[in-house]
């Protein structure tokens, strides 16, 4: 069905200078926060105010319409772009969920606003992994729809491309794994090219290099895959979880090569730029994926046909799959851990992490899409000792207590009522601590 008559109503979260919003109708009218006095509306209708606010007071305030057949809300744990009462608005409203991969405490933010605004509908684009905890806290409409806000820049593929290895993006304190693997390409020779640049010139650099590099922040299925595939780039990336969804989208060798390890990226990377014509094959494979099941005109529609007929693939539905194993546990508490480990995720490369045999197995299950963690369980004390179950055991290596008290663990989750021996070194401790949890109430 064609809906480019639906009055939808865009709310952004970001400069669209550094993040284009994305366009889903011919109706559509775009507002965002306005965080410098220079800024430009480029195509921002109006302004609306940074943090939490009203929504139809700040669009009455701009002088624009309150009537709309759908809002869609792109809103990120920062809290730059939190629009409240929305039950003004007689129609669908859509929470598209950002950045909860890293900062602070991200999902609890993005949890409690969400349960405040009382969404109709949760989607994230950028990580798949994290969608389970709004099903659990009670939204019936959640899915995945990757690579949402890109914007398809192609680029002629062939002809003579630079040895380099290129990477765009940004290196700062949010990305110490990136700024590592970075420096170690450098240490080992690799001609590493590297630049800040809008999507055109990107694009640009992509097509023109023999391999184009990309690192996660943390985990995220991020925006540049799809940038790199769009203009005809050699993506080379780091391997994420499954539960990230990267291989349900792409198949590894065919349209990318990936890696897990600094020695892995250095390895791949000398191998495309020693082998152009494979670079180039791998570039051309993902073109064409691209141009085939991800053009942001085909990822509109499967939001809109979602929204407005409730059809979506399963490839993409959330609220279809089955329940996380022990999802009982508390869920605020499970989510507090889960922050603290997936910072660690970040900060580390392979940290080493000891759960204690009496923790809940839905704390095992929820860390299993921090790929990088080093999982071990083992009992602290004299109690038998049942190992992990079949879901989580292929991830955890079972810890005897020689192994045990002879690490130096970078964290150890244990429960409240667990006493851990003086000879258990760790460099931080996790107890479970229930606290006061917002549970959605319809």
């Amino acid at each position: 069905m064609n809906y480019r008559r639906k009055k939808i109503l865009v709310s952004w979260y970001t400069n669209p200078l550094y993040i284009p919003p994305f366009t889903l109708t011919g109706s559509q009218v775009t507002v965002g926060p306005r965080f410098w006095p220079d800024q430009r509306l480029l195509m921002y209708s109006g302004w609306t105010p940074v943090g939490s606010y009203d929504l139809r007071e700040a669009l009455q305030r701009a002088a624009l319409p309150t009537e709309y057949d759908a809002i869609v809300v792109w809103a990120d744990a920062r809290g730059s772009n939190f629009p409240m009462n929305l039950g003004a608005f007689d129609c669908p409203k859509v929470l598209c969920v950002g950045d909860t991969h890293h900062m602070k405490t991200p999902l609890d933010a993005m949890l409690s606003y969400a349960i405040r605004a009382r969404y109709d509908f949760i989607l994230s684009s950028h990580n798949r992994q994290h969608l389970h905890w709004f099903t659990e806290a009670g939204f019936a409409n959640v899915a995945w729809i990757p690579g949402l806000k890109v914007r398809h820049v192609p680029r002629p593929i062939g002809g003579s491309r630079k040895g380099t290895v290129a990477f765009i993006g940004g290196t700062g304190d949010f990305h110490p794994r990136r700024k590592r693997l970075l420096a170690e390409l450098e240490r080992q020779g690799a001609p590493l090219s590297t630049a800040v640049a809008l999507r055109d010139p990107s694009a640009d650099v992509y097509a023109s290099s023999a391999v184009s590099f990309n690192a996660s922040l943390n985990g995220d299925l991020n925006l540049r895959v799809f940038e790199i595939l769009s203009a005809g780039g050699c993506l080379l990336t780091d391997r994420l979880s499954r539960e990230s969804g990267l291989d349900l989208l792409l198949k590894e060798g065919r349209v990318f090569l990936a890696y897990d390890t600094p020695e892995e990226c250095v390895d791949q990377a000398r191998m495309l730029l020693k082998n152009p014509e494979a670079a180039l094959d791998l570039s051309r494979h993902g073109h064409q994926t691209f141009v085939q099941t991800m053009l942001p005109e085909q990822r509109t529609s499967e939001l809109l046909n979602w929204v407005f007929e409730g059809r979506l693939d399963s490839l993409f539905r959330v609220d279809q799959q089955s329940p996380r194993e022990g999802g009982g546990a508390n869920l605020n508490d499970r989510v507090r851990v889960y922050q603290e480990l997936q910072e660690l995720h970040r900060l580390e490369e392979a940290p080493q992490v000891l759960f204690t045999a009496d923790v809940p197995a839905a704390y095992l299950a929820d860390v299993l899409d921090l790929s990088r963690l080093r999982l071990f369980i083992g009992c602290v004390d004299d109690r038998p000792f049942v190992g992990p179950s079949q879901e989580t055991q292929q991830r955890y290596t079972v810890a005897d207590r020689n192994r045990i008290e002879s690490t130096i663990w970078d964290c150890v989750v244990a429960t409240e009522a667990t006493a851990l021996p003086p000879p258990i070194r760790s460099r931080q401790v996790l107890r479970s601590r229930p606290r006061p949890i917002a549970q959605r109430s319809d």
